[in-house]
């Protein structure tokens, strides 16, 4: 029976030290979070920026509900699709210098409405390794022929294409991985999609907000001016998430017209699902306006990671992440969830990331640096972190 069927797995979960627990977080204020009655320094969230509890973007959700309601109250395509969703998009297009962009509402139904509208058995999809769990599924979903390369590998990427065949090929890739902080090589892989005509689907959710001067991600951190070339932005399709160093909730694809076009035709995650709240949208606006300005922010995060870097004295604890998530790599499931309970102890909340999120021996510490964390905090996570690694 079922429920039986389910109780063995749980417990074999459960005797492997892969049974998960939700913390339930009972209040927040700059970047602590109170569990179980204990104020404690976070250093598991995505909130890179802080701006979840920036009071400008609080107040603009608020006028905007004032003015919209609490939801939409329909689809996009019957009657849920407001002019400030309109007014989001045409923001976000425009600050990554591309025609169109659309919204989800979450950066997992934008990557699966996007590669199945795109892609069926008769098209070619080449995937990294370590890509997110959605990109994965959606790829999966679409029936495509679906290959992964080595992560990060161009060559094998290369060997790939020239023995594979499509009536579509699409690249797809995080550009920041999101456990272990590395970037892609967006240029190299450009130059791949042009030379054997691919397309390529980027998934930015750790990048956009931190990387670049004017927080614009990966796009910018290669191309400061965003000057992409026109037969470049015809193969590149960019998703940024809203709930990350947005602080917000949902996602946005931008890609030339066409593709934007056809993807509210086609993609039935945007097409078959309630539209996000218009006061959401309000509050995505201004913070989208906060993060083009917020070189300071940027500024604090990369001192932060500077900061923590220098101060692990185990370097071979550390990987080579330039990016707000740090791991630690303990590569022990036991000895992880023990340096993780001893660091909550002391005030600090670093999650263990384990098995099968990472591969199996691969276990470890993932602190997530913010832009409110002050340089003392991050001295005495480093000093607790040698401490308890020793």
């Amino acid at each position: 029976m079922l429920h039986q069927d389910l109780s063995v797995d749980l417990k074999s979960l459960a005797s492997n030290d892969l049974y998960r627990h939700r913390r339930s977080i009972q209040d927040v204020k700059q970047g602590k979070i109170k569990i179980n009655g204990q104020w404690v320094h976070n250093f598991s969230s995505n909130d890179y920026l802080g701006l979840t509890q920036n009071k400008i973007i609080k107040k603009s959700i608020i006028d905007g509900i004032k003015k919209y309601g609490n939801g939409s109250g329909a689809s996009h395509l019957i009657s849920g699709h407001y002019e400030i969703h309109d007014q989001l998009e045409k923001l976000a297009a425009e600050n990554l210098g591309f025609d169109k962009s659309i919204l989800f509402s979450s950066g997992f139904s934008a990557n699966m409405g996007v590669i199945t509208a795109l892609c069926d058995r008769n098209d070619l999809i080449l995937s990294d390794r370590l890509n997110h769990a959605s990109l994965n599924e959606a790829s999966l979903l679409s029936k495509s022929k679906f290959i992964r390369y080595n992560h990060l590998d161009l060559e094998h990427l290369e060997k790939i294409l020239k023995k594979n065949d499509g009536r579509r090929k699409l690249i797809i890739t995080d550009a920041v991985f999101s456990m272990d902080g590395d970037l892609i090589n967006l240029p190299a892989l450009m130059a791949l999609c042009e030379k054997y005509d691919a397309y390529l689907y980027v998934d930015d959710a750790h990048g956009y907000g931190v990387l670049g001067k004017n927080g614009q991600g990966i796009l910018e951190h290669y191309y400061p001016k965003l000057d992409l070339k026109p037969t470049q932005k015809k193969r590149i399709i960019y998703m940024f998430t809203l709930g990350k160093s947005v602080g917000i909730t949902g996602a946005i694809v931008v890609a030339n017209k066409e593709i934007i076009n056809y993807l509210i035709q086609k993609a039935k995650t945007y097409i078959y699902t309630t539209a996000s709240s218009p006061a959401i949208s309000c509050g995505i606006i201004t913070s989208l306006r906060i993060i083009k300005e917020g070189k300071k922010l940027r500024n604090n995060i990369l001192k932060s990671i500077n900061l923590l870097r220098d101060k692990i004295e185990n370097k071979i604890l550390i990987g080579k992440s330039i990016t707000a998530i740090q791991p630690i790599f303990i590569n022990d499931t036991i000895k992880s969830i023990k340096i993780s309970e001893k660091l909550l102890k002391e005030g600090f909340y670093v999650p263990v990331i384990r098995p099968p999120t990472v591969p199996k021996k691969t276990s470890r510490l993932r602190i997530s640096i913010s832009a409110l964390h002050e340089p003392k905090v991050i001295l005495r996570l480093a000093e607790l972190i040698n401490l308890k690694t020793k």
